[in-house]
């Protein structure tokens, strides 16, 4: 009889202790489960933030391409936007008709940037006068290596660059770009 209730009482408690480790188990399941709710959450929402940034690069990108396409047509048109008419020489915007125009359309912080005429993509280094920022009109003389005074049409300044290399293709040019700033 004793044993019997010996082995009734081991019995209870091992049931009392398996019914603790499920109701435990069953809060770390609970509670994981909410872990799991919240981080499906937190990426839902990343991926609607990931969805808003990538709307927002299309339509910069879209700004880019429209700006792009209106540097290009005045590069064709350098007289584009002159209100003395498009038959003006560039004698008379104080450029010598000699000198070709290009417009800046990528610039790095370590004073190198690249201009766009119709000979293709230059890379200069600022060394003085007026800094050219990003859509300023350049005049002067592009088919020379080294330093020479050009003229911001943008700002009506004067500057001085050093034409590192010019007729590049988009590709070079921003190669060039990355031996000299990095």
């Amino acid at each position: 009889m004793k044993r019997t209730k010996w082995i009734i009482t081991l019995l209870g408690i091992s049931l009392l202790s398996l019914s603790i480790l499920l109701v435990v188990d069953r809060k770390k399941v609970a509670s994981q489960q909410i872990s799991i709710s919240g981080l499906e959450d937190e990426i839902e929402s990343k991926d609607r933030k990931i969805e808003e940034l990538n709307e927002e690069i299309h339509g910069l990108e879209k700004r880019i391409d429209n700006l792009n396409n209106e540097e290009r047509a005045a590069l064709h048109n350098p007289l584009q936007g002159y209100s003395n008419g498009p038959n003006v020489g560039y004698r008379n915007m104080n450029v010598p008709s000699s000198e070709a125009v290009a417009v800046v359309v990528y610039k790095t912080s370590c004073d190198y940037f690249i201009l766009e005429n119709s000979g293709g993509y230059i890379v200069a280094e600022w060394m003085g006068g007026n800094d050219p920022e990003i859509g300023d009109r350049i005049s002067g003389n592009f088919k020379s290596f080294g330093t020479a005074d050009f003229y911001n049409q943008s700002l009506s300044s004067d500057m001085r660059l050093w034409i590192d290399d010019y007729w590049l293709s988009k590709e070079t040019a921003l190669e060039k770009i990355n031996d000299h700033c990095n």
